[in-house]
């Protein structure tokens, strides 16, 4: 018969077993002989289990485990967690992305409220770009005159696309970017018209919609969205606009932060201070998601 395997020996499987359970991967031999000694010192002053337990816990919620547990959250369907705001309305709504960055439509596509492709799903453009291309019925935005092609040696290595700019809005308000398909090009230019044509008609339907638009806040932000809720309002029917302006910083307690800062008709400016940065098409951290959508739907659901 085996002989029982010694304290010592018992701590290192525990350490080692832990790391290959929740961060699957090995534990290094420097930190392996570090933790058990740790272990070994606390034994001094408590009793086995509360030691176990506590190493457990403190592997369990490390920066690492959390990392994975978000990451395997952010491929999941978010609509079970988003969708049951749409049921507090009397009658169906349409969501459909208004800028200023890719998150928009990333968020809305994951939670499966993107039913189309919009012309400004997967661009970065100021908020002014936005109402510009809203007052002459996305005129300019779709003109190839406007359309430059970003050489491939000055696009960013890390960068999302980059792959052509809007050179009359970016000299008016700002870079504004393509990033998942090149106008410039015959087929990204077809592509482009069709999402303006699907805009257009939905923003002259019957049908209630939000327009979600998701900005880093700035001074003009507040002016922005007043502008465009005004002219929304002149032709638009049963349009919606919430601007979620992110703010700086990291909220004061665990979780994101939102509040109301406008209001003018059925439009809302929103002020959210997030977990995590806005990444590509969406927050590293999907509680920062399901606040910002179901906060924005909320706003909507009378």
């Amino acid at each position: 018969m085996a002989e029982p395997p010694s304290l010592h020996e018992f701590l290192r499987v525990l350490v080692q077993g832990t790391h290959q359970g929740m961060l699957y991967r090995d534990v290094g031999p420097e930190w392996h002989d570090a933790f058990v000694a740790e272990l070994e010192r606390r034994l001094g002053a408590g009793d086995l289990q509360s030691v176990v337990s506590d190493f457990i816990r403190l592997i369990n919620e490390c920066p690492e485990a959390e990392a994975r547990v978000f990451a395997k959250m952010a491929g999941k369907e978010m609509a079970g967690f988003v969708q049951p705001m749409l049921a507090l309305r009397p009658a169906p709504i349409a969501c459909i992305a208004l800028g200023c960055l890719p998150a928009a439509a990333g968020m809305l596509r994951r939670a499966g409220l993107r039913r189309w492709a919009g012309p400004l799903d997967w661009m970065t453009l100021p908020p002014a770009a936005v109402r510009d291309a809203l007052a002459d019925d996305f005129l300019a935005l779709t003109n190839p005159r406007h359309l430059e092609r970003i050489p491939p040696a000055q696009r960013p290595d890390d960068g999302p696309g980059f792959l052509a700019r809007h050179a009359r809005y970016s000299a008016q308000h700002g870079e504004t970017l393509f990033h998942h398909r090149d106008p410039t090009t015959e087929d990204g230019f077809a592509a482009l018209e069709r999402a303006a044509v699907r805009m257009r008609e939905s923003l002259r339907g019957l049908h209630a919609k939000m327009l979600l638009q998701v900005v880093e806040e700035a001074p003009g932000t507040a002016a922005a969205w007043a502008e465009t809720a005004d002219l929304l309002d002149r032709f638009a029917r049963g349009a919606a606009l919430v601007t979620v302006a992110v703010v700086e910083g990291r909220p004061e307690g665990p979780f994101p932060e939102m509040e109301m800062a406008q209001q003018k008709g059925p439009h809302r400016l929103l002020r959210m201070r997030p977990l995590s940065a806005l990444a590509g098409l969406g927050f590293a951290d999907p509680l920062d998601e399901v606040v910002l959508l179901r906060g924005a739907l909320s706003t909507v659901a009378g």
